[in-house]
């Protein structure tokens, strides 16, 4: 089992270079003149069904005993702060001291007002708490207890620059948290969570105990997969959510969601939900029900961290394996070490369409470069067709050679995107910079 506290130390350390297009992400928003489109995204169906039907859509990717073993594996580390005693964090960890990048707007963050946060979290008395909680609903994970943005450039419209670098990750409803530090005002609390740990509102979370956490554990897990699916009229589960099955029928799912009940700590309600919109994890590991839950995530804005409440290139083949049962890390350079590795570093492109067309598995097996993740699929017209969450290209602009084209969304394109693009920045492209072929859930 991976603990968090591991998870966490190498999230810390490799942050910096595993959001998806790189942590320099230099770019205007595109223009609402003229198509924006790359030439993959006209060429390539965007369709990921012509794709599963083309590698089997019914093919089990792999055996059903090896897949459970995964499950287990997935549940064990998806559970894992609720088996905790004490911080894993060190205290150095908690919160940076000294201000760096911008506000929305333009402006500097000031050390005046950094100070009064850095204060409200209190580093003086960590570890304050020992506590297991769950996230009542959809919540960030925060570096610092702010809800306020950090930019490494100067910005005035968020929309144009999704990269808030406070921002660590999003939490799902109903995830496994281990409290170990309360701000001074209350108002937030330090996690640690089986993907990172951060500063989560306080609003989001309530403790649980015993009774509570037995009772939860001892259901099977139904799998959300279909986003913005409603557990309440204000309260809705997206794609890579995991909820207790309290009953089934032939043609929905009854499942638990947790509430904070009137003393505060966290209890249970149910909801039925329909096959369409949930299934009991672990689904049946096959091209067609990959595609059936990524066709859900298809065009989706880019959104670093979980910006916004949408995904960046980890998140999305994260989530997307995630009703399967096979446990991706958060970060896209820990996701491409993930399972059989194969490197494909200082290969040429022929080289590399080669080694991926003949070893890797479509819909399971994952493309990995620098700060970039991606899923293969398959191939079109001898192409290899990859999905993923991108922000964009290098491009050059005049005298700024570290430019975007913004894509940002979900589509399907080659391992070249952008190659037509007279100002590509060609000495190392997309493709030159792919380094790995991994696939996860097999040993």
């Amino acid at each position: 089992m991976h603990r968090p506290s591991a998870l966490f130390c190498c999230f810390l350390l490799l942050f910096a270079l595993t959001g998806c297009g790189g942590k320099n992400h230099t770019a205007s928003q595109p223009s609402q003149a003229y198509d924006n489109r790359i030439a993959d995204e006209k060429h390539f169906p965007q369709d990921l069904s012509y794709y599963a039907k083309k590698a089997g859509a019914k093919r089990l990717l792999i055996d059903r005993e090896q897949q459970l073993d995964q499950d287990r594996r997935h549940n064990s580390i998806f559970f894992g702060p609720w088996s905790m005693s004490r911080a894993n964090t060190k205290k150095s960890e908690v919160c940076i001291r000294k201000a760096r990048g911008y506000k929305l707007g333009g402006l500097r963050w000031p050390q005046d007002e950094w100070n009064v946060i850095v204060a409200n979290a209190n580093v003086g008395s960590y570890p304050s708490l020992a506590q297991p909680a769950i996230t009542l609903r959809d919540t960030d994970l925060r570096q610092i207890p702010t809800h306020e943005p950090r930019y490494d450039k100067a910005i005035t419209k968020a929309e144009s620059y999704p990269f808030d670098d406070f921002q660590y990750s999003l939490l799902t409803v109903g995830m496994p948290v281990f409290i170990t530090h309360s701000s001074a005002d209350s108002r937030w609390y330090f996690v640690e969570t089986p993907l990172a740990a951060g500063w989560v509102d306080a609003n989001d979370l309530a403790p649980v105990d015993e009774t509570f956490t037995s009772t939860w554990k001892s259901h099977d897990l139904a799998a959300i997969i279909k986003d913005k699916t409603p557990l309440t009229t204000n309260l809705f589960a997206n794609i890579g959510a995991l909820l207790p099955i309290a009953g089934k029928s032939g043609s929905s799912l009854t499942v638990y969601y947790p509430v904070r009940e009137a003393n505060g700590w966290a209890g249970m309600r149910t909801t039925k939900l329909s096959r369409q919109q949930a299934q009991p994890k672990p689904l049946p590991l096959t091209p067609g029900n990959v595609a059936s839950v990524g066709k859900e995530m298809f065009g989706q804005h880019y959104g670093w961290g979980g910006m916004y409440g949408l995904r960046d290139c980890s998140a999305t083949t994260r989530d997307l394996l995630a009703p399967f049962g096979i446990w991706l890390p958060r970060n896209s350079r820990a996701q491409g070490r993930t399972g059989v590795v194969q490197n494909l570093e200082g290969m040429s492109k022929e080289e590399k369409e080669k080694i991926i067309q003949q070893t890797g598995t479509p819909f399971l097996s994952l493309i990995g470069l620098p700060g970039h993740i991606t899923m293969y699929i398959g191939v079109y017209e001898g192409q290899v067709a990859i999905l993923h969450n991108v922000w964009g290209v290098r491009t050059v602009e005049g005298a700024n050679n570290n430019a975007r084209h913004i894509i940002g969304k979900t589509l399907v394109t080659s391992i070249a995107p952008g190659a037509e693009l007279p100002n590509l920045y060609r000495p190392v492209s997309f493709v030159d910079r792919i380094r790995s072929l991994s696939t996860p859930g097999v040993r």
